[in-house]
């Protein structure tokens, strides 16, 4: 594989791009779990402390520099890359909610879309040259084999154990590239 050494400004964008798009979905991921909450008290208080640590995460986004450790390697085709794997998850995730809604098993769908998610990253890690997103990809096939198992306690109890299991990964994510600066 035919590789190049990113520009600094570029590996940086990269980084800060990437805390920002964990932050973002790991908020999204959070809501989708959160309706085991409740629609009371509990679900305003964990809404409000997830919104405290994306909107933490984004504001730290500016700490973020180049990789102190070594040059970002990336692939001569990064984008095309990038560009495969989301549209491979996105048809994946269409196809999985058409299917299970079909057969009616949509208290599967948390858990499923979680693990094709998750494994998306794996792939990135590379055309990234981001090692920290293969743990980011285990992290939540591992939240959504649980919200599979979890499917059958219905779709609110799955939605949770995926959601707030992928909320945690990306958030992990975000803080160990903000931590490393």
């Amino acid at each position: 594989m035919e590789t190049f050494t990113a520009p600094e400004k570029m590996s940086r964008d990269m980084r800060r791009n990437g805390v920002t798009i964990c932050a973002f979905f790991a908020l999204g991921w959070f809501i989708g779990g959160a309706g085991a909450l409740g629609d009371g008290a509990a679900y305003w208080i964990g809404l409000a402390l997830a919104a405290a640590v994306s909107i933490g995460l984004v504001i730290a986004v500016p700490r973020v520099g180049s990789s102190r450790e070594r040059p970002r390697e990336l692939p001569k085709d990064w984008r095309r890359r990038y560009g495969i794997w989301i549209a491979f998850e996105v048809v994946l995730i269409v196809a999985a909610i058409l299917v299970l809604r079909g057969l009616d098993l949509t208290g599967f769908l948390p858990g499923t879309i979680a693990a094709i998610v998750g494994a998306h990253f794996i792939p990135l890690a590379r055309a990234f040259d981001e090692p920290k997103y293969r743990w980011t990809g285990y992290a939540m096939i591992v939240a959504g084999i649980a919200g599979i198992a979890a499917g059958t306690g219905g779709v609110v109890l799955a939605g949770a154990v995926a959601g707030f299991g992928s909320a945690a990964a990306l958030w992990a994510t975000g803080v160990a590239v903000v931590k490393r600066g």
